[in-house]
């Protein structure tokens, strides 16, 4: 994909993001849009686990309101999303290519993350400071929006490539 096209797609994501135009969404609803543009935009390395989908796993209970499960069967890149309920942080997450790890995890999360060491999975979280303790992507909200950090030395870890638009739409970079 053109670097021209992502960061085309990315701003229309944004501009639709923005509050008063997304009134009819809930904040679960945007940040299962910025999943799914996640998934569309990841790179994972050569061996990763690969087939014809894209397994994101959800762990905790009441995960954004079920509102990823929506994204079931959607094409990401070519490829098929397909979501897998985690209620358990103890069950095996290394076939999965995203992992949303839900607020329920809180106490958990760093465990989970040191857990999956260098699987190649983007970690996407609502907790709390979750990219500056290791996670891969974070959701904050800030002036009335919700935007998302990037831990860019768990990222490189995992061996997966983001590209520098997304970086730069983040609204913040950790290790960088």
């Amino acid at each position: 994909m053109s670097a021209r096209l992502l960061k085309l797609g990315l701003m229309l994501l944004l501009f639709w993001l923005q509050p008063g135009w997304a009134v009819d969404l809930s904040e679960d609803q945007i940040k299962s849009a910025y999943v799914y543009n996640f998934a569309k935009f990841v790179e994972w390395p050569a061996g990763a686990p690969r087939d014809d989908k894209i397994v994101l796993c959800v762990v905790g209970n009441d995960v954004l309101g079920g509102t990823l499960s929506a994204l079931e069967g959607r094409k990401a890149g070519g490829r098929e999303l397909h979501i897998v309920q985690h209620t358990n942080a103890s069950d095996s997450l290394n076939t999965c290519h995203l992992i949303y790890i839900g607020a329920s995890e809180q106490r958990r999360f760093v465990a989970i993350i040191k857990a999956l060491g260098e699987t190649p999975a983007l970690t996407i979280s609502d907790i709390e400071n979750f990219a500056e303790k290791g996670g891969s992507i974070g959701f904050v909200f800030r002036g009335n929006k919700i935007v998302f950090e990037v831990n860019f030395a768990s990222v490189q870890k995992s061996k997966l490539r983001l590209p520098s638009q997304l970086l730069n739409l983040a609204s913040y970079v950790f290790g960088r």
